[in-house]
């Protein structure tokens, strides 16, 4: 879990640098969005455990498809 939570931050901090010189739209801050949006959904999930009431599965090798744009 703390190398997950270490690799959000990482992303954290590499979203809002892009995003602060590339602009909210460009592509590469899109990219880093989806993949920190995904990040934090499985920690999300980790964090509640199995006894969730929710049926969901997520993956964790997560790959951003480098043709998105």
């Amino acid at each position: 879990m703390e190398d997950l939570e270490s690799k959000i931050e990482s992303i954290r901090i590499e979203l809002l640098k892009t995003a602060e010189e590339r602009g909210l739209s460009s592509t590469e801050t899109i990219k880093l969005s989806v993949e920190l949006d995904h990040l934090l959904n499985i920690y999300s999930y980790d964090e509640k455990g199995s006894n969730s009431k929710t049926n969901c599965y997520l993956r964790n090798d997560f790959k951003f498809d480098e043709k998105f744009g």
